[in-house]
């Protein structure tokens, strides 16, 4: 069996959603919120083998109980036993290659079941197989449902380790009842012992027991003695998978979970359709890695369809930018999964340098290393404020800081994520024109570009526009990664002059002879030269930012203040009813 789509209305968070799906391995990923569990829960309902599945009114889009829930799934690769005309052979529809659906498998279709769960205000479920076209529908029942292959492993995989009615194990035993004819002897032999049992306390009672009934003149009774319910442990839900003599059910929750999949995976039949809720929940990355590579080669043999969630960088890396779809929900109820695009440039180097970026909203991109760190440190100082405001933190909004990897490569991830339907801006350099014409595309398709001053990258923003101590207070932090000796040698190479004296940047403008603006500019070029750059790592840019804080009065009406404030208004899109970055505290 072969999910193929799958549409919802007023469930839940879900106003509206039409989702095609085309492959067997599909990893679900987005911000959280995005209503991706909600997906799950209707796919699973849809396709529910139970028959006591109960609603309430919060499951219905805002408590509206006047529209009614509606759930569809397109279900192709049908079994063989379900689709003859005694059970719903005569009620299949088509799939044509462009995934309209059809009244009839013609030709060029694919023959599906579309099956249909409806929920009224009443609460009351109902299933049926409906046709495009046609008012005619038929009701699908529990047992053909199940014969669908859908499983949904979830946080709770105990139900699976268990012969319970319904449970992966149960279809491994053969004969059906097998189990409850185990459990029956079991519960024989243990009436059998408890009968057989020495005397003890339980006798004593009995005994008392029958010596206060004859008292009351309750009956005449020979003997009285403790023994078992026969009717008490019939159920095969008793049966538990053991190791040794420890039941699995006290075992780790990521042992049970792969445990429980791994016995579905046996339990099934060809074409199973099995769903997973947070995949790397319990997991190491080994063991994560490993669950990823089987099901790769279950879905690439055609033997099964994987539908999982997923809030793991280390998923997103492990997989294929092709089996990556991601869940944006806009905020009146309307659910979309977008697929990621095979023709996007370098997509997978942008997903496995930046998995984390997918599980967020707004995404800031930075030129590099410094950039990250240097915004890192900003968010968080802004974040305080806003806290102590009451308003939301770059958390809560869902902002993710990710590192471009210089230049033109920090373009293309920018338009990546961009077209992947996520809120992007990029903070870049602008000493390289070669990019110009990219960058004019990138802001007229709708990517936010910030960029410092003509010629500048951060270094030169920032030294150009502190004040002489705040340069002084980055030459001292200079000094601590690199050593006085480095510090004044490039320094001194920069300005074309002997060596410098000292580490005081007053002393060295008169030492060379030279105006504020020549020193800023030397000391500049000097943090960025090759294999000596003084701030090329996000730890470094973190401590930039802070003497940045530090010196918050030199930015007064600058392009650097106009660059942060355009960025923090980019993390915090609400509005604050507050002054800006430039106008009062330097965390605002």
């Amino acid at each position: 069996m072969m999910l193929r789509h799958v549409g919802i209305e007023h469930f839940r968070g879900i106003r509206a959603a039409k989702w095609k799906i085309d492959r067997r391995l599909v990893a679900l990923v987005g911000a959280g919120d995005s209503t991706k569990t909600t997906l799950m829960d209707a796919i699973g309902l849809v396709l529910s083998p139970s028959y006591t599945t109960q609603f309430t009114d919060a499951d219905f889009y805002e408590f509206d109980i006047t529209n009614n829930i509606v759930i569809e799934a397109v279900v192709t690769e049908l079994p063989d036993g379900l689709v003859k005309e005694s059970q719903l052979g005569k009620d299949r529809s088509g799939l044509m290659p462009d995934g309209t659906l059809v009244h009839d498998p013609v030709d060029d279709a694919e023959e599906c079941l579309i099956v249909r769960l409806t929920v009224t205000k009443d609460l009351e479920p109902t299933w049926a197989v409906v046709r495009p076209g046609s008012d005619d529908i038929r009701p699908i029942s529990a047992s053909q449902r199940r014969r669908l292959g859908f499983f949904r492993l979830g946080e709770r995989p105990d139900y699976h380790l268990r012969w319970a009615r319904g449970s992966a194990l149960s279809a491994l035993t053969d004969g059906g009842d097998g189990a409850s004819s185990v459990i029956v002897d079991a519960h024989r032999q243990a009436r059998a012992a408890v009968f057989e049992a020495e005397p003890n306390a339980l006798h004593t009672a009995a005994a008392t027991a029958l010596s206060s009934a004859s008292v009351f003149g309750a009956a005449v009774f020979d003997e009285l003695r403790p023994g078992l319910e026969p009717g008490s442990a019939t159920s095969t839900h008793a049966l538990l998978l053991h190791h040794g003599s420890i039941p699995l059910s006290s075992l780790g929750l990521g042992t049970r979970r792969l445990t429980s999949l791994a016995i579905q995976d046996q339990a099934m039949e060809s074409g199973s359709i099995i769903a997973i809720d947070e995949i790397e929940h319990g997991l190491e990355p080994h063991r994560l890695s490993q669950a990823l590579y089987r099901l790769r080669q279950r879905t690439d043999a055609n033997r099964l369809q994987i539908i999982l969630t997923t809030h793991s960088p280390v998923v997103v890396k492990a997989l294929s930018a092709t089996d990556i779809q991601v869940v944006h929900a806009d905020g009146t109820g309307s659910t979309t999964c977008r697929p990621v695009p095979v023709d996007l440039e370098n997509v997978q180097g942008t997903l496995r340098s930046a998995p984390e970026a997918l599980l967020g909203r707004r995404i800031i991109v930075g030129e590099g290393a410094t950039e990250v760190g240097f915004m890192r440190t900003l968010l968080r100082q802004w974040d305080e404020q806003r806290l102590q405001e009451h308003l939301n933190s770059t958390a809560a909004v869902g902002v993710v800081l990710v590192n471009g990897g210089g230049g033109a490569q920090s373009l293309q991830r920018a338009k990546n994520f961009h077209m992947l339907g996520y809120s992007t801006c990029a903070l870049l350099d602008n000493d390289d024109t070669g990019i110009a014409a990219s960058a004019a595309a990138a802001e007229v398709g709708g990517i936010a570009l910030h960029r410092w001053s003509q010629g500048f990258d951060i270094e030169h923003e920032i030294i150009h526009t502190l004040s002489m101590d705040g340069v002084q207070a980055l030459v001292d932090l200079a000094v601590e990664f690199r050593s006085e000796e480095s510090v004044r040698a490039v320094v001194s190479a920069k300005l074309g002059s002997e060596l410098l004296v000292g580490t005081d940047v007053a002393a060295w403008q008169k030492q060379a002879g030279i105006d504020d603006e020549a020193l800023r500019s030397a000391i500049a070029d000097a943090a960025v030269v090759k294999e000596k750059e003084w701030f090329k790592r996000e730890d470094r840019g973190e401590e930039m930012a802070g003497i940045v804080l530090a010196h918050w009065a030199d930015l007064t009406n600058t392009h650097l203040l106009s660059v942060l404030n355009e960025l923090q208004a980019f993390a915090y899109p609400e509005p604050t009813g507050s002054a800006s970055a430039g106008d009062a505290h330097p965390v605002r």
